[in-house]
């Protein structure tokens, strides 16, 4: 259209007439930008952001779909994308979905589907569906994540939306940090949903996916508001959750789920055993073990041995839980029977109790990480010495052993030197143990 043209025609018939060139020529911004009504040239910088955020959203799906070209450039024909959705919420399976997309797709606005809306997400779905060259979806459920846990159970789960490709993929593109172990040649790839357009399509196919899981839910349990947080922590979900307990649909295992399971008398023997491990290497024995057995195990009370596992771990690694430990070890090695290990009574605890040469000893475990400590007798304060009394005499009202003398020990680790350096200083002071 020459500028002579525009300027004989209203604002309405321009704007009309711009819709259906597509896309408006340089010459024809150019006359837009001539005419010497504000509105239009208002239309012409509003048509110069268009082109510019469309030039930007090629150049974004170019680099998307770069690992993808570099791949057919090595002779792979069909490379799936694979994703998850679902790893963190309290209720509801895990889904995946496997998607194989051909090489000169173009779907704008494709990307990882948390940087999406539902209502982008929907109309995204509806156009991989009808692009992609094969779609595999697969899912774990809740009582599968509670036996195997939440890694493997996705694992599990992308493995089957593989299944479910009609084409079998000659190159498999994963997100994270982990392959799956399918019987494909996969590659992991760490932030894939914003790297691969195969995998932010994979990614949109198992949120929305699993979305429509959990509104059908939703329908089954109302109270719980699925449709709204899809399974999520929020917190009218937990409140719920404390006031109804969990349904079936919700992941014994994940913290903030009520367990309304009961132990057997198997799970509860492997509970007690957790928690009497002493230190690592006893928990790992006894992890192996319920790993052995897990088959005999049901799958939400394996959720719970897992938890407890889990916690102890933690505790055991703790420095100070470190140090007790190399502290025992030091004592059994230079000939003290240990009687107690974190002996608690009359509202205290001692680190240690142990008996040698007729003395009845009670050990403080100093530990640090970085630097020494300063001189022994000062760790101790006055009312930690109160407590060490109290708990002392309690000890000896269940245990008399009067032909013993009581003394207090102190022993210092620092698990920066190597080996840990270990002081044991005795009679750190004196402590009167008569009622």
């Amino acid at each position: 259209m020459q500028d002579s043209t525009f300027q004989k025609m209203t604002v309405s018939d321009i704007k009309d007439a711009i819709e259906n060139i597509s896309p408006p020529q340089e010459k024809t911004i150019q006359a837009l930008e001539k005419d010497s009504r504000t509105s239009v040239q208002q239309l012409a910088k509003r048509i110069r952001r268009q082109q510019k955020a469309l030039a930007q959203e090629e150049a974004r799906l170019e680099k998307m779909s770069a690992l993808e070209n570099k791949l057919r450039s090595r002779g792979f024909t069909h490379i799936a994308g694979v994703d998850e959705a679902g790893r963190g919420p309290l209720a509801g399976p895990v889904v995946a979905a496997a998607t194989i997309l051909p090489p000169d797709i173009q779907i704008e606005g494709l990307n990882d589907s948390k940087k999406l809306s539902e209502k982008k997400r929907e109309v995204l779905f509806g156009q991989i569906q009808t692009q992609a060259l094969a779609i595999g979806v697969g899912q774990a459920t809740p009582q599968e994540i509670d036996q195997l846990n939440i890694r493997n159970a996705t694992h599990l789960a992308m493995r089957r939306a593989l299944d479910q490709l009609s084409i079998a993929p000659d190159r498999v593109l994963i997100d994270g940090n982990a392959v799956p172990e399918s019987d494909y040649n996969e590659m992991a790839i760490i932030g894939g949903d914003r790297k691969s357009v195969s995998i932010a399509a994979a990614s949109i196919i198992a949120k929305v996916t699993r979305d429509r899981i959990m509104v059908k839910y939703d329908i089954e349990y109302p109270e719980y508001g699925l449709a709204k947080h899809k399974g999520y922590g929020s917190a009218h979900h937990l409140k719920v959750l404390k006031e109804h307990g969990a349904t079936p649909i919700h992941r014994s295992s994940f913290a903030g789920v009520p367990n309304n399971t009961t132990l057997s008398e198997v799970g509860e023997v492997f509970a007690d055993g957790i928690a009497a491990a002493r230190n690592l290497e006893e928990l790992t024995t006894i992890g192996d073990t319920i790993a052995r057995a897990s088959l005999d195990v049901h799958g939400s009370e394996m959720g719970i041995l897992r938890e407890l596992y889990r916690k102890r771990r933690t505790t055991l690694q703790r420095p100070g839980n470190m140090g007790e430990r190399l502290a025992t070890e030091y004592l059994q090695r230079k000939g003290f029977a240990i009687c107690e290990n974190n002996y608690r009574a009359a509202g205290g605890e001692i680190d240690i109790i142990a008996q040698k040469d007729g003395k009845l000893i009670f050990l403080e475990v100093k530990t640090a990480t970085q630097t020494q400590f300063g001189d022994p007798k000062t760790w101790v304060t006055p009312q930690k010495q109160s407590q060490i009394i109290r708990v002392a005499k309690a000890y000896q009202s269940l245990h008399p052993k009067p032909n013993m003398t009581p003394r207090f020990d102190v022993i210092s680790i620092v698990l920066s030197q190597a080996p840990p350096q270990i002081e044991h200083t005795q009679n750190a002071f004196t402590l009167s143990l008569k009622p």
